[in-house]
């Protein structure tokens, strides 16, 4: 056995046999990776060729090639020789007359089940039929070894029987079970079958979607003990090269959009299968990439599952972005009516997590909504990267509901995201504190306050009106809402009557009470007090230059790529000047 050792592992190059497990860089004489037996940011994992040993200089693990396939295998050191064996095509003399081990028989029965499954897609007319209105060709078929399991019920069962597989050890490995007479039957009829292989592609189960309609669309193997539904990802055998290279990996929701991804070039594709994303498959990722794109259906399941992928990929240490798909499609459908060019598209250019999550509450809870700016709020309070926050809040000023000055507007989320994250710290309710709406609506400004006092003068009353025309010169909620009010009422000037006759119809009896309660009262409970005619225009003038600012604001932004706005700047700015350059 001695002879057979050192054969297998003249054979066996350790850098290929754990790079199976572990995306590994050249360092000197040594290759290091993030080490598998324990979570870690910082590779600490290290493999010398020259040796044929691993070691883990945190937490300690480590040993030769035979080792490492009983520690990543959980077998024997028999079942390990046998295992490595194989791999280096070594026959072992001395073990030829023993009876074949229980995964040995494991093995054998789903490698008779795949020959099966494929030699039956090769039979049936409905099958390949199928294959092609999906645009699966027959190159497709053979690099992802699909099958067909026939509808016939106990068919794959007398086939594993005929040749010498035990049904009850079919049945623990999903392919067959029993009926109440004690019989056995077929777990999957009439499905297009695709064999699910771990990242070293070996096969350990089977999925199987119905050919056109029927529930359930998609039987999944449930877990055996060969396959871990929550430690595989479908097309992860494929992928892991091409990821170890971009270190990118691509996260979709099934089969054929794995499939469809890697028909259209993106070959880091792969999937969670029967279950949601689970927190083993976040550590198998990150031995390979350092990114993830998430590319989930568009309907509300698939982006209510991507919110969770993001929060466990996120959580794990892996950098995530989410590619929004067309409503209605996935890649699949995408890749059948657009072409490969559409899925490449999607993943080259995705959104961050916080763009993301922002995009996904705006389609289900308008802007102008306090409800929509206590999650947007959460969101920037909980993202990394200081550049995205503040390119997101240049996205969100301009549909800020409760002021038209885009300063004002800047400062008041910036003020909301510091307090979510004070609360957000202290373990607190972040929603107590989110509500800008609320905050801005009481926020009237002095100036703007000024105009609706000289309202209640005689003589001031006509150019107050005429103020409150010009919607836009007020930057707060309340004062748009009270210059709005007073144009609907009163749309031909405002009569010569006594306030208290016409003043009920211009403030809502709730907005008064807000106002008197801010601390700017508007109507003061008791006497009135007159305004001067010097303080209502000197508070004209500086709404009328507050808008000038945005209104430049608003240019500078244009101008980036209009060539026409950017004269026009420049225009008004030497004009402000005196004419000099600015």
């Amino acid at each position: 056995m001695a002879d057979e050792r050192d054969l297998i592992r003249s054979r066996i190059d350790i850098v290929e046999l754990v790079s199976q497990r572990v995306s590994l860089k050249k360092a000197g004489k040594s290759w290091t990776g993030l080490c598998p037996f324990h979570d870690e940011r910082n590779p600490s994992f290290r493999v010398n060729p020259e040796l044929g040993v691993y070691k883990c200089w945190s937490c300690g693990v480590g040993g030769d090639i035979f080792t490492w396939v009983m520690e990543t295998e959980h077998v024997d050191f028999v079942e390990a020789l046998r295992i490595l064996a194989k791999q280096a095509g070594v026959e072992l003399k001395k073990r030829d007359k023993r009876e074949p081990s229980v995964v040995e028989a494991q093995e054998g029965a789903m490698a008779e089940a795949q020959a099966y499954y494929r030699e039956q897609l090769t039979k049936s007319t409905h099958a390949k039929e199928y294959c092609e209105k999906r645009g699966i060709d027959q190159a497709t078929i053979d690099f992802w070894e699909l099958g067909y399991a026939p509808d016939i019920n106990g068919a794959l069962a007398s086939h594993l029987q005929k040749n010498n597989h035990p049904l009850a050890l079919c049945k623990d490995l999903f392919l067959v079970d029993k009926d109440a007479s004690g019989g056995f039957y077929d777990r999957f009829r009439g499905r297009l079958m695709f064999p699910i292989k771990d990242e070293r592609g070996k096969l350990v189960a089977f999925g199987g979607r119905i050919l056109g309609d029927g529930q359930p669309k998609y039987i999944n193997s449930s877990d055996t003990p060969l396959y871990s539904k929550s430690r595989v990802l479908y097309g992860m055998d494929k992928a892991k090269q091409a990821m170890s290279e971009s270190k990118q990996g691509v996260l979709v929701e099934g089969y054929l959009d794995v499939i469809a991804c890697h028909s259209a070039g993106v070959k880091t594709a792969i999937a969670s299968l029967g279950t949601s994303l689970a927190d083993d498959h976040v550590r198998l990722l990150k031995r390979w990439c350092d990114e993830v794109v998430v590319l989930y259906d568009s309907d509300a399941a698939g982006q209510k599952a991507a919110e969770r992928a993001c929060d466990l990929l996120t959580n794990g240490g892996l950098k995530v972005r989410v590619a929004l798909i067309p409503s209605g499609k996935d890649p699949d459908t995408l890749l059948r009516e657009q072409g490969a060019e559409a899925v490449r598209r999607m993943v080259e250019k995705p959104l961050t997590e916080a763009a993301y999550l922002i995009a996904q509450l705006e389609s289900r809870i308008p802007a102008t909504q306090d409800e929509f700016w206590d999650g947007a709020v959460e969101i920037l309070a909980k993202a990394k990267k200081h550049q995205e926050i503040v390119g997101l809040i240049d996205s969100l000023v301009p549909r800020f509901p409760y002021t038209q000055d885009q300063s004002v507007a800047r400062l008041q989320i910036e003020r909301m995201i510091r307090a979510v994250r004070v609360r957000l710290r202290r373990g607190e309710n972040t929603r107590t504190v989110t509500a800008p709406g609320r905050d801005m609506r009481n926020d009237l400004k002095g100036f703007e306050a000024a105009v609706f006092k000289a309202l209640l003068v005689p003589e001031l009353r006509k150019e107050a009106w005429a103020t409150c025309n010009r919607i836009e010169l007020f930057v707060t909620g309340a004062g748009r809402k009270l210059a709005e009010s007073v144009i609907r009422e009163f749309p031909d000037g405002i009569p010569d009557d006594k306030a208290s006759t016409w003043l009920p119809k211009v403030i809502e009896p709730e907005l008064r009470d807000q106002l008197l309660e801010s601390g700017r009262e508007v109507l003061p409970r008791r006497d009135l007090v007159l305004i001067e005619r010097e303080t209502f225009l000197g508070s004209v003038e500086r709404m009328e230059a507050l808008l000038e600012q945005r209104s430049r604001g608003d240019l500078k932004s244009q101008a980036k790529g209009d060539m026409e706005a950017r004269k026009t700047l420049l225009d008004r700015l030497k004009k402000a000047k005196g004419g000099d350059e600015p």
